[in-house]
């Protein structure tokens, strides 16, 4: 039997399918965060003293964890994808670089446009440090010592923090113990990096049964006397903030009924347009502190109104024109419908059937085969 030719074609490299679990994770983050804020700026009280939760840890509070773990996970199937395609390993560093090195400056001017100080250690700027910190560590320590330097990483920020023991005030100890310790939260960045360079992220008994764990973890904080608090990010920060990410994430690796069909259309737009939500909520804040409108609202009406606006955020978001060029992704690109593949020639040795060609007078029967396209391909001396 001749062999077929090799082509000379390189093989087509499908895009990987988007992550349910981790769109719905990212999305409900920004939802989470973006309803704390709001609740804070328009009754202009603390928001955990409005929102269900604890005195110092609002169930909103799982944003931050949450948002961090699910740009570890993206920036880890970024870089997977990459691989598929036979990227270059300096080009893909110089693609994260790119990506998320450009949030620190992002981060300082919207800081600057809001009048605060630049030089400061805010989300973005975290974000874009802890993910080029986690990616390091991925490219540099074993896969078996990973999950190792992961929990190194949580439980050692408030360790870093003594050691350092930096003048309060100072961009030093922002960035060791601010609202974002970098340590810990490049932590939250590893635990999505290396769920998903094991392969855990995948697999749903791991999950559940992490899930069972982080909230047996919180219970038994509780037990002995420890209540989940916000700041500063140690244990009390950590186990219940992993809990409920690994609770939403979880949750979102299951198939949602058609009733919630709304809320997942939401969660998927938040996630699909994080950064303009987000730069777009602080511009938000301006236009309401300019018309005094911030620390005006009751507390009754804060947080429907807080949920109405999130609700708006996220609905018009996909309907913005976005520029054909990101200063962080380069050109946009159109996604390119799938064009089917032709079906493969009959082997030597096989019978082709068409149904379609059948006798006029033939009687309306027609045999399938699960996963068979037509022309079915039968192989000779196989009833049909």
């Amino acid at each position: 039997m001749p062999s077929a030719a090799p082509s000379s074609a390189a093989p087509a490299v499908e895009a990987a399918p988007r992550d349910d679990a981790l769109d719905r994770l990212r999305g409900a983050a920004l939802v989470a965060m973006l309803i704390h804020h709001l609740t804070a700026w328009l009754s202009g009280i603390d928001a955990r003293d409005v929102l269900p939760g604890w005195p110092e840890f609002a169930v909103t509070d799982v944003a931050a964890p949450a948002f961090f773990v699910a740009a570890g996970m993206s920036a880890a199937l970024f870089v997977a994808s990459r691989r598929r395609r036979g990227v270059p390993g300096w080009r893909i560093a110089g693609m994260l670089l790119r990506r998320y090195g450009l949030l620190v400056p992002i981060g300082v001017a919207l800081r600057w446009s809001l009048g605060r100080e630049p030089i400061d250690f805010g989300v973005l700027e975290a974000l874009g440090v802890t993910v080029l910190l986690g990616a390091l560590v991925i490219a540099v320590v074993p896969a078996r010592f990973r999950w190792l330097t992961t929990i190194s990483a949580l439980l050692g920020g408030s360790a870093m923090a003594v050691m350092i023991a930096a003048p309060d005030g100072s961009f030093v100890a922002e960035v060791v113990d601010g609202k974002f310790p970098v340590v810990t939260y490049a932590g939250f960045v590893l635990v999505g990096m290396v769920a998903v360079t094991s392969g855990a992220a995948a697999d749903r008994r791991w999950i559940n049964t992490a899930t069972l764990v982080a909230v047996f973890g919180v219970i038994a904080l509780m037990a002995d006397g420890v209540v989940p608090q916000r700041y500063p990010g140690e244990l009390p920060f950590v186990v219940p903030g992993l809990a409920g990410t690994v609770l939403v994430y979880a949750a979102g690796q299951r198939r949602w009924p058609a009733l919630l069909s709304p809320i997942d259309k939401l969660l998927r737009a938040a996630a699909a347009h994080t950064l303009g939500i987000f730069l777009a909520h602080y511009a938000l804040f301006e236009w309401l502190r300019a018309r005094g409108i911030n620390g005006s609202i009751s507390t009754h009406l804060a947080v429907p109104a807080a949920f109405a606006v999130t609700i708006a955020l996220c609905l018009i978001a996909p309907r913005v024109p976005q520029l054909p060029w990101s200063l962080r992704t380069g050109r946009r690109r159109r996604p390119q419908p799938k064009q089917q593949e032709p079906s493969p020639p009959p082997q030597p040795g096989t019978k082709v059937v068409r149904p379609l060609e059948l006798r006029p007078d033939a009687p309306a029967a027609r045999v399938t085969e699960p996963g068979a396209a037509d022309p079915v391909i039968w192989p000779v001396g196989m009833r049909s």
